[in-house]
């Protein structure tokens, strides 16, 4: 079905399953419920990975701070799946080692940090990573020279960073449709019909109007949309969201940064704070504010940079960290389960399968809130559990043969080589369709172009640079060569001049707002 238009969907046999939302778990369900027989149409109003998945901390982490309010489950499955993502797709999920300093305003003494880390170990059973390690001051001093002269020594632990989460979704989309699934981005659904309290048709709106797409489920992942989706349906819905805002800026500094990631607490109301390489930039983050407006209008606010720099001058004195280095800031979504009061980060972040019949609504509705960037693998079974009544298959995978060396056989500076295993064992193929490098900060080449516009449902200039290729996240923004980024597209699409031009002004009018320096400086 991975072909098919909506309209030619929609005049053939119902769906058994029509998945809404295109970010990770939504396309980690479509792959699920395609494993299990099942025919499915995956939509997704903008881009695969656009809201929550793309504006994350891209960590795949067991979640270190969860100890403290003893979410032991979520810990251990976080790590498991942590350990299953560093074996099955290592070109895309690297070990990270962080450094967590002991700091005059560190809210815990060493020895519960020592007991909470090897904890973490031992609910990690010491797969994929290494172990904790304490460290005295000078090892700590001669590993980061930019920390607070007030350092005293601290402590080593090992997590795993995504490199790119927009292109894990992009491979669950495509793995859903190898195995059957019809799956659409710039697609949103206007409807959910469930006539008698039975879904029976979604509708979704096409450049040539509105199709009605028959399906006997419809499942909600539409992240932190999923109460604006559920209003769509005949029945009145509950409000499941209890969403917070999480914003981060991303600065330049003299020199590409170290390997070390840092892990700490941010010294003036004890949130966790991180700092995390991010290729020749340093990502700063996070905050964790309540927010109740529009998912799509979400900035970070001008508080939030200021909390941010102040923090990252605070815990990385040593960086000369200013605000002209900020390149840009940027704020994402997390779609938590409601709860009433109470600090943001006690929130749990278990995921939950709603499913609406027992709850008087729609029989055959689900929608899925919570659940964090590495565990979409076991959401998306129990999903696919609820919509079949039956134990899903065993969902494995194995890295792909010889990844490596075919990118290395490529030639290309070791720089280019970093960021392109993105592509795993397609690398070498995105680079024989060409080696023009359009972006020198990236870089990015004009055959990552031409790969996403022919293989991988790229249909605007922001999919590609932002959400397939990654070039927009290097210090220029994408804005070094959108222009002829939409040239390359044009002649995939037969775009005229005039529409080669909206195209680059939508991707400065996106970058602009999603990715803004405005306000920074």
């Amino acid at each position: 079905m991975g072909e098919l238009s909506p309209s030619e969907l929609a005049a053939g046999p119902p769906l058994d399953v029509a998945v809404i939302g295109g970010g990770i778990n939504g396309a980690a369900i479509a792959r699920a419920a395609a494993a299990e027989g099942l025919r499915v149409g995956l939509f997704e109003a903008s881009d695969y990975g656009f809201g929550t998945t793309w504006r994350s901390t891209k960590l795949i982490h067991g979640g270190l701070r969860y100890l403290e309010h003893g979410d032991i489950g979520l810990v251990f499955e976080s790590l498991r799946e942590r350990a299953w993502l560093l074996q099955s797709r290592p070109y895309l999920v690297r070990p990270q080692r962080f450094l967590l300093p002991l700091l005059p305003w560190t809210r815990r003494p060493a020895w519960q940090l020592r007991m909470g880390l090897a904890t973490y170990d031992l609910l990690a059973l010491y797969r994929a990573v290494p172990p904790h390690r304490r460290l005295s001051r000078e090892r700590l001093r001669d590993l980061a020279p930019y920390l607070p002269e007030s350092t005293n020594g601290g402590f080593s632990f090992f997590d795993a960073r995504v490199l790119s989460p927009e292109r894990l979704t992009w491979e669950l989309v495509r793995e859903a449709r190898t195995l059957g699934a019809a799956t659409f981005n710039h697609t949103p659904v206007t409807a959910i019909e469930a006539p008698g309290g039975q879904v029976e048709a979604i509708r979704v709106g096409t450049t040539a109007g509105e199709a009605r797409i028959a399906t006997r489920a419809v499942v909600n992942a539409a992240g932190p949309w999923v109460d604006a989706v559920n209003r769509l349906g005949d029945l009145p819905p509950p409000e499941l969201l209890g969403v917070t805002r999480g914003s981060h800026i991303v600065v330049e500094l003299d020199g590409a940064p170290e390997h070390d990631a840092v892990f700490s607490t941010a010294r003036s109301d004890g949130r966790v704070f991180f700092a995390v390489p991010q290729g020749d930039l340093l990502l700063i983050g996070t905050t964790d504010e309540r927010y109740d407006g529009d998912p799509g209008a979400v900035q970070p606010t001008a508080a939030e940079i200021e909390y941010l720099l102040a923090e990252g001058r605070e815990l990385l004195p040593g960086l000369d960290i200013r605000r002209e280095r900020i390149r840009y800031a940027y704020a994402g979504l997390r779609p938590l389960q409601r709860v009433e009061g109470g600090p943001e980060a006690a929130i749990t972040r278990r995921h939950a399968v709603i499913d609406h019949g027992k709850l008087g609504g729609a029989r055959g509705m689900y929608s899925v809130v919570g659940g964090k960037l590495s565990t979409f693998r076991p959401l998306a079974l129990e999903v696919a559990e609820n919509v079949t009544g039956r134990k899903p298959r065993r969902w494995t995978a194995a890295a792909p043969a010889g990844w490596r060396e075919r990118l290395l056989d490529t030639g290309l500076e070791r720089r280019a080589l970093r960021r392109l295993r993105i592509y795993g064992a397609h690398a070498a193929d995105v680079v024989a369709l060409g080696r023009e490098v359009i972006c020198p900060h990236a870089p990015g080449f004009d055959g990552e172009v031409r790969w996403a516009a022919t293989r991988e449902q790229a249909s605007t200039v922001g999919d590609v640079l932002l959400r397939r290729t990654g070039i927009g996240w290097a210090s220029c923004r994408g804005l070094c060569c959108h222009e002829r980024v939409a040239e390359l597209m044009g002649e995939s699409y037969g775009w005229s001049p005039r529409e080669r031009a909206e195209q680059a002004r939508a991707y400065a009018s996106e970058v602009a707002y999603h990715l803004p320096v405005e306000g920074t400086r």
